[in-house]
């Protein structure tokens, strides 16, 4: 009898979670972030692509990393750097253990 009050209330719980999660995706859909944030980067596009036409009119040299603002994220933390190392590691120690066990199978069988 436990299990299926348990078994109940896990069921609730998820489906519940499911609309909430719903009900905000819905929300900020109608709101417009999304779409605030589209028009945003269109538009410091828009504004890049003019000054360049007007230096190019201009006759100005020109490079493109003068007109892209490109932002770039960096989403390392602690525990991706130590993943990171981590796999170096085990990457380093199998790549030279294979190498010398290699080595000591020719120098066994030469």
């Amino acid at each position: 009898m436990e299990t299926k009050n348990r078994s109940k209330e896990r069921f609730k719980f998820i489906l519940i979670s499911l609309i909430i999660f719903f009900a905000f995706v819905y929300i900020s859909g109608k709101s417009g972030y999304y779409q605030t944030h589209i028009q945003k980067n269109t538009i410091l596009t828009s504004e890049a692509i003019l000054e360049f036409e007007k230096d190019v009119a201009e006759g100005k040299p020109v490079d493109i990393k003068d007109y892209i603002n490109a932002e770039k994220m960096d989403y390392r933390n602690q525990y991706s750097r130590l993943g990171h190392l981590v796999s170096r590691t085990v990457d380093k120690v199998l790549t030279d253990g294979v190498n010398k066990l290699t080595k000591l199978f020719k120098t066994l069988f030469s």
